[in-house]
């Protein structure tokens, strides 16, 4: 029976963990006009950037692999799946008081909270189920698209065509094949039988220090961003609000253009967002009414 701890695991996670902060460290240099580099649209950071949210979502399919193996019952489960939600409502709060016209409403605590649930019934599927609904979660956004998921509601999904206000969205296509992606290789690791990486334990500071931070990964995660933009609004000027909406519109105009979509189109259609959020509008009457007021 492969163990539920293993501490090549912790210690993936744990460089995932620090990639991570690296990311951030870099995109808070941008945010505060401390780099010349804009982190959100340089293509190398955006590709380090979904490297680490697929490491993650790919351990946590080998976790559930390793958990189920060991034994590990409701109880632990349901306390981890607890925490995870809890932390993930924790960001959702600390990013709309840092800048409720951009928050983030499911990022990847909240993709893991989700995942968590929808991979149980891969656990034990066959190889073909599980090759078959990655196929389906990855090909969903460029085939599932369609205006009906346009709303708040929906973002979560995937398969809207309209780019979501949101810093950080990790939706569950095609995320979630991550996840199974990771479900695959655990249970393809357990049927191996005991290797010996199984025990490898680490031997310098460095092995120490990512199996560390492997398995307090989630704290980190939750600490690491209110401590580097705290410290960096020690040194920089703090962003205005204005330039914050300036800084998400440039985001999502970027992006709505990726989609093939005329720049006027997305500059009226992010100006109108902006003009009726900063009256303190609610998302949902706003998406609708800018829809109509710019024919996006």
């Amino acid at each position: 029976m492969a163990p539920f701890r293993l501490a090549a695991v912790d210690a993936a996670r744990g460089a995932a963990i620090v990639a991570m902060v690296v990311y951030h460290f870099a995109w808070d240099l941008s945010l505060f006009g401390l780099i010349t580099t804009d982190v959100t649209r340089h293509q190398g950071w955006v590709a380090f950037a979904r490297g680490i949210t697929g490491a993650f979502l790919g351990l946590v399919g080998v976790g559930l692999v390793l958990a189920a193996h060991a034994g590990k019952g409701r109880g632990p489960y349901l306390r981890r799946l607890g925490l995870i939600a809890g932390a993930a409502l924790l960001v959702s709060l600390g990013s709309w008081w840092f800048n409720p016209q951009a928050f983030i409403f499911f990022g990847i605590l909240h993709m893991i909270a989700v995942a968590s649930l929808l991979a149980l019934p891969f656990l034990r599927a066959p190889f073909w189920l599980l090759g078959l609904a990655m196929a389906v979660l990855l090909a969903g956004p460029h085939l599932l698209t369609h205006p009906v998921f346009n709303s708040f509601g929906w973002y979560w999904l995937g398969l809207s065509t309209a780019t979501p206000p949101s810093p950080d969205l990790v939706p569950v296509f095609p995320w979630l094949a991550l996840v199974l992606g990771g479900i695959a290789l655990g249970r393809a690791l357990v049927a191996a039988g005991p290797k010996p990486w199984w025990e490898w334990r680490p031997g310098g500071w460095l092995g120490r220090g990512l199996v560390g931070a492997g398995r307090w990964s989630l704290l980190i995660y939750l600490v690491h961003q209110p401590l580097l933009i705290g410290a960096l609004m020690l040194v920089a000027p703090t962003p205005t609000p204005s330039g914050l909406a300036e800084g998400w519109q440039d985001q999502f105009i970027t992006a709505c253009m990726a989609d093939a979509r005329p720049r006027t189109a997305c500059e009226a259609y992010a100006a109108c967002l902006e003009r009726n959020l900063a009256r303190g509008a609610r998302w949902e009457a706003v998406d609708p009414a800018c829809r109509a007021e710019t024919g996006f």
